[in-house]
This record gives structure tokens, sequence and C-alpha cells, in this order.
């Protein structure tokens, strides 16, 4: 089920974050997804996927025929909860670049995917590593992020912003509570002529554990504490997580605003709940398109899978209720169809399509 490219380097999950860097500043997926940007970006990429609704269709002729979950969704389903599992993968691609299961063979296909955090691809096409085992081409799931041409694995997105999120968990952990909850240093000066180390010691762990705990710190007559200043060069520091922010959401094609960064100059701005459901759809679209795709081509001949996403579009009641009116009066909906949106029961002779009477014969309108 993967991608069959030829790549000149051999890959596993832990090493697209290890950067080659064994210092505590190498930037791990534990410590990146640390930052809250990231965590945040991960976060509404993973839920969004994982809470839309599925259904499944099959093509008869050019007619689409919703029929029952297949085999392989309902085993994952049992197992692991088909939500859950598509969180799983896109949490592989958000963090990893790339998605790795083994598949369970069935007698028509796949009946189970379970998704793996310890793989590894080799050199040669079909060359797999699942959880220390070798497995052939034809039992690996992998859905990939962006691919460069000759490359086999998707790219990582945490390799390649590693040095914003080294800038962001920098500023992060300058305004760590452990450092006086964002305050800037502090000089605490002894005024008497002699200083002694173990008072000196003493006195230095009195501020930071009142500075830590958010309250004053009482001293004697012979100390004085003076509160830094920021110089505007360190200020700009701390704007650093913002702007990680806007770089890690421009690097998903999400927006910013979902993360906690700032809307870009002159953008639209949210005018009611539908357009940020527009734009929220707009920015997962290839995504869902990926998990689909990949999913697909797992399932049974003519049988596909569709994430829903026009159920997470909703337009306010007075609007919807306009738009739905239209539809029942000419046609394209019956009121039984209506009520189902609305999770309401059908009614009788609510099956019924209004189609408005022509307004000329059918010879006429074929000349028009």
């Amino acid at each position: 089920m993967s991608v069959f490219f030829r790549t000149p380097e051999v890959r596993s999950a832990p090493e697209w974050f290890a950067l080659g860097d064994p210092s505590p500043s190498a930037v791990s997926e534990a410590r990146a997804t640390s930052l809250t940007p990231v965590f945040a970006a991960i976060r509404f990429l993973v839920d969004y996927v994982s809470t839309l609704p599925v259904d499944f269709y099959r093509l008869d002729g050019k007619k689409r025929v919703e029929v029952p979950m297949p085999t392989l969704a309902q085993n994952i389903d049992d197992e692991v909860g088909l939500g859950t599992w598509l969180g799983q993968a896109m949490y592989a691609i958000a963090v990893k670049g790339n998605a790795v299961g083994r598949i369970t063979p069935g007698p028509d296909g796949p009946i189970g995917v379970r998704w793996s955090a310890d793989w590894s691809a080799g050199t040669n096409v079909g060359e797999w590593f699942l959880d220390g085992n070798a497995l052939p081409d034809k039992l690996v799931a992998h859905i990939p992020w962006i691919v460069p041409p000759g490359m086999r694995l998707g790219l990582s997105p945490i390799e390649h912003y590693a040095a914003i999120v080294r800038a962001g968990l920098s500023a992060q952990d300058y305004a760590d509570v452990k450092r006086g909850g964002g305050l800037p240093p502090a000089v605490l000066k002894n005024t008497a002529k002699t200083l002694d180390p173990a008072v000196a010691a003493t006195a230095s762990d009195r501020a930071a554990k009142s500075f830590a705990a958010g309250k004053p710190f009482v001293v004697g007559a012979d100390w004085e504490l003076n509160a830094m200043t920021i110089p505007p060069n360190h200020a700009q520091f701390i704007e650093t997580l913002n702007l990680s922010a806007n770089q890690i959401a421009a690097i998903y094609g999400i927006d910013p605003r979902e993360i906690g960064g700032t809307p870009a100059q002159g953008s639209v701005a949210y005018t009611n709940d539908e357009s940020r459901a527009l734009n929220r759809a707009q920015d997962a679209a290839p995504y869902v398109v990926r998990l689909e795709t990949a999913v697909n081509r797992m399932l049974p001949a003519g049988v596909y899978m569709k994430l829903n996403v026009d159920a997470r579009i909703r337009a306010d009641i007075k609007t919807r209720t306009e738009i739905v009116g239209a539809q029942i009066a000419d046609g394209r909906l019956s009121v039984n169809e209506a009520r189902a949106f609305e999770d309401l029961a059908p009614v009788t002779g609510g099956d019924f399509h209004n189609v408005p009477a022509p307004q000329a014969a059918p010879a006429q309108r074929m000349k028009e």
C-alpha cells in the first residue's frame, strides 16, 4: 500500500527528530510537542479528522449507493474505534510525516491495519521493518505527507521546522514559572560590607520560591531587591512564541489563529461560525484527501470511504431554515431528507420530491 519510490537512505521514526544532535537541544518528538503552537497544530488536525462522520459508498454505474461499514472498517472500529484510528494516522503524518502500519491480510483484501510507532524503511523498494520484524510491502500500509521526487518517505515536519521549535522552546522556557512566572531576572543585593555564602544562598532560595509562588519576597534591613528591566532586544525575544506559531501554522497550512498566532495582514475576519467552519474545512482538505485515498486503496473494488466534511459546516438557524425550505420547494430535498439533517423522525408522505412544472414543453426547451 506504500508509494513505490527508491530512497538513497534508511530512515526510521525516531531518526526523524534526532537530527544528528545528541545534546539536550536536539528536537525530539516529546520536546517538539511540548511547544504550545506545535501541539495546538497537531491537536487541530487530529481532532478535526477523527471527529468527522464517516460514510461508505459503492458505485452502481453512475449512481452512488450507501453501503454498510466494510470488514476492514468494522474490525478497526471494534478494536480502537474508527475515529481514533484515523486520528492516530493523522498524528503520525503531522509529527513524523508518515503513517506506517501493519496490514492483516484477508481473502478479499486487508481486514485490519494497526499503526506502528517503531518502523523503518530500507533502501530497497518493498523493504520495511515494523516493531523489529521485516515485512514485505504488501503487508505495510503507508500514508506519506509530502514526498520529494526520488524519495519513498514523506518529509518530517518537525525535522524541517526544528530551528523554529528550538527558538519557540527557548522563549517558552524563558516564561516558565520556575523563573518567577515570567518576571525578568532580579538582583538581590546585600547592603552589609561582608557577604556570608550560606546567607546568600538561603536568601536566593527564598526569593526564587516566593517568585515561583507568585508571592512578594519579604527581606530585612540588610537586603535590597532590584528588578532588572528587559532591554528592547530581549523583549523582542519574548515575541518569538507568537512568531513561531505563525511559522508553524504556515508549514501545516492552517490558520495561525487556530494555534495562538496572529492573522496575516489583510486576512478576512470570521463573520460567523459558518465562515470559521469553512476556513477549517479548507485547511484540513489536503489531509482529508490523503486519508480517504489511502483507505480507499485498501477497500474492496468499487467501495470507498467519504469523510463528511459538510456535516461540520452549519449555517445559523435562520439561514439554514431558508436554504432547506428552498431545497424542498425546488425538489432537491424531500421533507424527510430535510428532517433527517435535524435528526427528526420521518413523517407520512414526506418522501415526495416536489418537481416544479416545466415552464415550456420539452421540445421547446430543447430548442432553447
